[in-house]
């Protein structure tokens, strides 16, 4: 029980940091939370990601430009890429003769579902070392990503993790209230109560929030068409 209650705290206490001390971390440290990573659930244990560590100052100062100025992915001592990878797949599948298709948006989903599940495992076990993290979407710039680090074709940069020893404190953001998250066995209460209690948890900033991430030509549906773009010059069929 004192274990959950731990784990619960950390949890709990989750917030995005995006300004960290001079201090580099442990590779041993490095190696705990990258195997967090790699013991993450995955559809058919087929494992359609790698993870690249960039810990050049060079490359993290190029890839904090390429996501939109992000100075944090520049000035935490380690930034962790997390990408869809059918490269290393259709190459295992050649090496032992099996036939295989050419990857497509049901290959994407459960790729797209291991990233996800990979980076909060391997956020949760920075967390539990005392490091900051912040998640950093990549798939609003993934071919800039991918050129960067030199990804072959059949990869998708998605996520990205900034680590580091936190240099401030931010408070926790407000998350939507119990009723309007889960319910058991039915949709209840219905989406009008729902959004009732969504709109309320945002306060003053929710119109403007919601403006600038669900209306047409807004921040999702830019990206979008960038995503789309990339996906068929990376060669996935959808």
């Amino acid at each position: 029980m004192e274990k959950c209650i731990d784990l619960l705290k950390v949890i709990s206490s989750h917030r995005s940091i995006r300004r960290y001390r001079d201090e580099g971390i442990p590779d041993q440290h490095v190696g705990i939370i990258l195997e967090a990573a790699r013991r993450a659930p995955t559809s058919y244990n087929l494992m359609p990601v790698s993870i690249i560590a960039v810990t050049d100052p060079r490359l993290r100062e190029m890839l904090s430009e390429a996501v939109g100025g992000q100075k944090h992915v520049a000035s935490a001592p380690l930034f962790l890429v997390f990408a869809v990878d059918y490269a290393k797949m259709r190459e295992a599948a050649r090496r032992v003769g099996a036939r295989h298709a050419e990857p497509g948006l049901g290959h994407l989903a459960p790729a797209l579902i291991d990233v996800g599940i990979m980076s909060g495992w391997a956020a949760l076990a920075a967390e539990r070392l005392g490091y900051g993290v912040t998640f950093i979407a990549l798939y609003s710039n993934p071919c800039g990503v991918a050129d960067i680090l030199s990804l072959p074709s059949l990869t998708l940069p998605v996520v990205g993790l900034t680590v580091g020893m936190p240099a401030e404190n931010p408070g926790l953001r407000p998350r939507h209230p119990p009723r309007a998250l889960y319910s058991e066995n039915r949709y209840e209460p219905g989406p009008a109560e729902r959004g009732v209690l969504v709109a309320e948890t945002y306060g003053g900033r929710a119109h403007r929030l919601f403006e600038s991430v669900l209306a047409p030509n807004a921040y999702y549906d830019r990206v979008g068409g960038t995503l789309a773009e990339c996906l068929k010059s990376m060669g996935f069929k959808y």
